[in-house]
């Protein structure tokens, strides 16, 4: 019986994004050809987007000469703390848009940037588009529950958002829970101050009757404590909100490590009953850990845009290309488009 091989797929990265330097970008795509299951680097190709010559070296340098990765050059950066538009419009040979340029071109299936956030939402707006029907793509964090990794939309792209975006950012978070981790029926919940359909601003309880009458698995508000309890497996809110939720978690990892290492400082016998357990630690760190995920996919593109966070280790470099071929491969984007359309008519 002769097995049939993965499509063909080609993901670029910003190696000139992020806050730690293209090494850190190179040493993290070498370790996704190195480290991740055939199964999921079998046919893909990474494209480094950058400075041609230093990108040579790094590769080099990562003994990753021989891997499945090519180099495409770029002479420009676009850097953190540039405004987007106008980055966008004076570095038009940046590693940012070159990327998003070979995507809207169809040399690449998708892309990766730990960059200037808004310049990479602009730079995919640009040459992906929407998908007919969504005013706004919204940004999908996932989150580890102590059941399943939930979905949390917006979590940045979007400050204020209306009743019509927030009912979408549902139907996409479905589609992406269903594609990408295999939930039937998902359950949806808004993030709100209380459980009562009359809670919160004016905007969600608008939204709430929607949803209500959506057909939807609609389970209605979650409040913060629910969250980490897994009580739903898509939560919907603005991208203000959003963003604090997914910035204070992230800063759980810390705390509990911290917490961990200074109570192993002051006893001796925490630090024998931390041999023992050892093993449970490192599962739950590995839970917490937000570079697990490696980054966040743009939703209502036509297209593949994940964006990873500015701190982003070499670890979780190589969960993002994983992240953009887990998206491509499922055909999320198809998913929304049906959703998407099927309210239209």
């Amino acid at each position: 019986m002769v097995t049939q091989l993965p499509e063909p797929i080609t993901i670029a990265v910003d190696a000139m994004g992020g806050d730690n330097g293209p090494s850190v970008i190179v040493h993290g795509v070498v370790e996704f050809c190195r480290d991740c299951s055939r199964s999921t680097t079998e046919n893909v190709v990474i494209k480094l987007v950058g400075d041609r010559d230093m990108l040579a070296r790094l590769l080099s340098r990562s003994k990753g000469a021989r891997l499945p990765i090519t180099i495409q050059h770029a002479s420009q950066v676009i850097a953190m703390d540039d405004h987007p538009a106008e980055a966008l419009k004076s570095k038009p040979d940046s590693s940012m848009l070159v990327m998003a340029g070979l995507q809207k071109k169809g040399l690449v299936q998708g892309m990766v940037s730990a960059g200037n956030t808004g310049a990479m939402m602009a730079a995919s707006l640009f040459a992906l588009g929407r998908i007919e029907g969504v005013p706004r793509p919204a940004i999908a964090a996932t989150i580890p529950t102590q059941n399943n990794p939930i979905v949390v939309l917006d979590v940045g792209a979007n400050i204020g958002c209306n009743k019509n975006q927030l009912f979408q950012f549902a139907l996409m978070g479905e589609a992406y829970s269903k594609c990408v981790f295999g939930i039937d029926n998902p359950r949806i919940s808004l993030l709100n101050v209380g459980h009562e359909r009359t809670k919160g601003p004016q905007v969600n309880q608008e939204v709430y009757r929607m949803l209500e009458d959506s057909g939807l698995n609609f389970l209605g508000n979650v409040e913060g404590d629910g969250i980490l309890k897994g009580e739903a497996d898509v939560i919907v809110c603005d991208g203000f909100t959003g963003n604090i939720l997914l910035k204070t978690f992230e800063s759980i990892a810390d705390l509990v490590g911290g917490s961990l290492y200074l109570e192993m400082k002051r006893h001796w016998a925490s630090r024998a009953g931390y041999l023992l357990m050892r093993h449970s630690f490192s599962k739950l760190w590995e839970r917490l850990d937000s570079a697990e995920y490696g980054g966040a996919p743009l939703l209502g593109l036509n297209g593949v845009s994940i964006v990873a966070h500015g701190s982003s280790t070499a670890k979780a470099i190589k969960n993002a290309v994983v992240a953009a071929c887990d998206f491509y491969r499922s055909g999320v984007s198809d998913r929304i488009r049906q959703e998407i359309s099927r309210t239209l008519t």
